[in-house]
């Protein structure tokens, strides 16, 4: 028997990161279901990892290569980053393109923790090279970090692009509780 995308992906992203996975669904009406793959204490303790199973079933015309999966890897311990990752997902199913240094907003925060309700998109910070493509029987997946941000720190990050955005003094990339570099 065949098995389902669902646990073909769980079962390669368990393999590669090497610690078993907690699964969730999330599902909105007039939206694809989508399933969150949660990694507690992982890259390192304190931290949670969370991507979704979903994203890659739609068909983009500029995915040639591969298709994204999402990850948020934060410290923290809210689930609710894994929820927002699926939820992105599944508002821009059809229209996002999720390429790196693309940036996405929602209308609430994110999660419980923190005020963020905007992120951008960029490679996850502890995978390189060929550990951000998985090769499934019926598709190439490459996991895109999301990384978050607060809403008035957009313009910011789409004013000093990328690069000199991560580079501003107080920028965090694993703290969702940091102070917005807009207020400073």
């Amino acid at each position: 028997m065949e098995k389902l995308f669902e646990e073909v992906w769980r079962e390669a992203l368990e393999q590669r990161f090497g610690v078993p996975v907690q699964v969730a669904g999330v599902k909105l009406e007039a939206h694809p279901r989508m399933l969150v793959y949660y990694f507690n204490d992982f890259p390192t303790k304190g931290m949670l990892t969370a991507v979704t199973a979903g994203l890659s079933s739609a068909n983009r015309p500029e995915w040639v290569h591969g298709k994204p999966e999402l990850m948020f890897s934060l410290r923290t311990s809210d689930p609710n980053w894994g929820s927002a990752a699926a939820l992105l997902a599944q508002k821009f199913f059809q229209t996002g393109s999720f390429a790196y240094q693309s940036c996405f907003k929602l209308d609430a925060p994110m999660s419980g923790d923190s005020a963020m309700n905007a992120c951008f998109v960029y490679k996850p910070f502890f995978l390189e090279g060929d550990q951000l493509k998985f090769e499934l029987p019926d598709r190439t997946i490459y996991l895109a970090g999301l990384y978050p941000m607060y809403d008035e720190e957009v313009s910011l990050y789409e004013t000093k692009g990328l690069q000199a955005f991560w580079e501003t003094p107080g920028y965090d990339y694993l703290n969702p509780r940091r102070a917005s570099l807009a207020k400073r």
